[in-house]
């Protein structure tokens, strides 16, 4: 087989360390593009810049990848990239790797970082979204500065990158007409023989997103939930990166009816 390629997003931003570790893990296994947004989008889902230009440039941040700075979503960067920036279709699209998890429904239908694999996803591309639970000290060191982090920290984000540079590598060659996004969510102790478990996203109940701060305005706050009830078939997968292992779901956006009689 040729030298394959990877599209790499995220929606944390262009500049942060998470990103560029996996970046030089995916160098190990081929080609590797960028196209990240030049600032956090988080909770974006798969918002689009409708009402407004796009305004994309190179990076020059990376050694070893060619890259671009969108303004603008990771469905954006991944959309442009995919349309016009890059010489051929790559042979996946891997976004990631988040600061915190992305896991249980309805959250994930708000990560920027699944969405930006959905984007790769719908144009028939193999897809992986990747991310790795923090805990809370951990999780403000990383938003207090999210390029210069402690070695402690750097060490757990170069194996999670490594190992998902690994898993998406194995999906070159593969078709994915189901519009399959590999989600991944890595434990905050992750460990290199940690185990990876087959999952299914978990259920939480939600309330508002915001606080009041003062007449009329709000602010977001999201408090941490838990998943609730019993659900048969696979382990939920907060519990199981909770837990210590590496969850693995796979979310399949073609598969979103049922049959029924009016």
């Amino acid at each position: 087989m040729s030298n394959p390629t990877f599209l790499v997003t995220n929606d944390d931003g262009i500049h942060v360390f998470f990103l560029r570790a996996l970046v030089d893990a995916l160098c190990e296994h081929g080609t590797v593009y960028v196209a990240a947004p030049k600032r956090e989008q988080s909770w974006v889902g798969r918002g689009v810049s409708r009402h407004r230009e796009v305004s994309v440039v190179p990076y020059e941040g990376f050694t070893n990848a060619q890259a671009w700075e969108v303004d603008g979503t990771p469905s954006d960067a991944v959309n442009i990239a995919l349309g016009h920036l890059l010489p051929k279709k790559p042979d996946v699209v891997v976004s990631g790797i988040n600061v915190g998890f992305n896991a249980m429904i309805p959250v994930l239908y708000s990560s920027g970082t699944v969405a930006g694999a959905l984007e790769g996803a719908s144009w028939g591309l193999s897809a992986v979204a990747l991310s790795m639970h923090l805990l809370a000290h951990d999780f403000d060191k990383v938003k207090e500065d999210s390029v210069n982090l402690p070695d402690n920290i750097k060490t757990r984000v170069k194996l999670a990158a490594r190992m998902g540079a690994k898993f998406s590598a194995g999906l070159v060659g593969e078709s994915n007409d189901d519009c399959m996004v590999s989600n991944i969510n890595f434990p905050a102790n992750l460990k290199a023989d940690s185990p990876w478990v087959a999952t299914q996203p978990g259920k939480i109940k939600i309330d508002s997103f915001f606080e009041k701060t003062s007449s009329g305005n709000y602010r977001f706050r999201y408090m941490e939930r838990t998943p609730y009830g019993k659900q048969s078939g696979l382990p939920i997968d907060y519990e199981v990166f909770s837990e210590g292992s590496i969850s693995l779901s796979l979310l399949n956006f073609h598969n979103v009816s049922q049959e029924f009689r009016l």
